[in-house]
């Protein structure tokens, strides 16, 4: 018998197990949080300097991905979603604790320990990532910076030593937790004068059910057809206009927006509307068809409003000194940009 016919016969007794193929489709189902378990991400765990901060179950996690990369020389960390919640679940159980800190060599930073997210912003923080980085050539001493979905902090806490003690952060998270580990981070970190804000930023004022999942919190978001497709619990957060919940007629120098909350932008702007207009702030907004599509907003009017309330220019990240005519952005192309008032 030749391998071939083998391999189909094998095949074909396989087929005949009852159960196998939806256990296989589990096996390889694709999840929110899985880009995190890639190499590039995890490597700074295998620093030993890092690594003994953790505590001992993420110290074993740890040496399990080393050992994995090593030996399979995949990119890739097979079933690390499941094995990272798995070890976060227990050290939970056994020792459980409110927020994990990492010194690192720039910044002190406060992780919700259960949350696969922290993986990703220490590698942020610690090997400046495009995102955080440029924000040394669009932030200045005295200026403020707005940070709208700011998760652990990650971008807050840079800019808090970018604008330094004249400027000012300003952070909106509506996650309870992760609000209070970044406040803790600034408090550690920042140069500057800063805010958090524990809500979510639309245009209505009230209460709202923010949809948490549990592979990664930056999914999170009001919208279940982005952020209830998989496993995900749910919290009520208040909603506030930004421009009656925060007094931004006092802020200082230039203001600079990073605005990142999974579909909700198109509200968020027209809730700042008046802050908007009246300072005229540069915005880094994330451009996620997919998001757009789960709140029912359509990418050209996204556009038009940004051209409406006087943005003109835009720019990829990776190359923002070449801009654009706001006119020629295509919405149906997933990415992060910066958008300008001025030509």
């Amino acid at each position: 018998m030749t391998t071939t016919s083998s391999t189909e016969t094998l095949k074909a007794f396989l087929k005949r197990i009852p159960g196998l193929a939806e256990v296989i489709s589990w096996l390889r189902r694709s999840y929110p949080g899985d880009w995190i378990f890639e190499r590039d991400i995890l490597e700074w765990m295998f620093e030993p300097s890092l690594r003994k901060q953790l505590p001992v179950l993420y110290q074993i996690f740890s040496v399990y991905c080393y050992l994995y990369f090593k030996i399979t020389g995949k990119t890739s960390l097979k079933g690390g979603r499941r094995l990272f919640l798995a070890i976060a679940n227990l050290s939970n159980q056994l020792s459980p604790q409110d927020y994990l800190q990492i010194q690192l060599p720039k910044y002190k930073v406060n992780l919700v320990p259960t949350d696969p997210r922290l993986l990703h912003v220490v590698n942020e923080l610690l090997n400046d990532s495009t995102d955080t980085r440029i924000l040394s050539t669009l932030v200045s001493k005295g200026d403020t910076f707005i940070d709208v979905g700011a998760n652990h902090g990650s971008f807050s806490i840079v800019a808090s030593k970018l604008v330094g003690v004249e400027g000012c952060v300003v952070s909106i998270e509506p996650q309870p937790r992760l609000a209070k580990a970044t406040e803790n981070s600034l408090a550690a970190n920042a140069l500057s004068s800063f805010q958090v804000h524990q809500m979510a930023v639309g245009d209505f004022n009230g209460e709202i059910e923010l949809l948490i999942p549990c592979d990664t919190s930056g999914s999170a978001g009001i919208y279940s057809a982005h952020s209830a497709t998989h496993k995900h619990h749910r919290v009520k957060v208040p909603i506030r206009r930004f421009d009656e919940a925060v007094d931004w007629q006092n802020f200082s120098g230039k203001t600079f927006i990073k605005l990142d909350i999974e579909g909700s932008e198109y509200a968020f702007l027209t809730g700042a509307r008046k802050m908007i207009t009246s300072l005229k702030p540069n915005l880094m907004i994330e451009i996620h068809p997919g998001t757009l599509d789960a709140s029912g907003t359509k990418g050209e009017d996204l556009k038009n409003f940004m051209k409406e309330l006087g943005y003109k220019q835009y720019a990829e990240l990776n190359n923002f000194e070449q801009t654009f005519p706001i006119e020629d952005l295509n919405t149906d192309i997933y990415r992060n940009i910066i958008v300008f008032m001025e030509n």
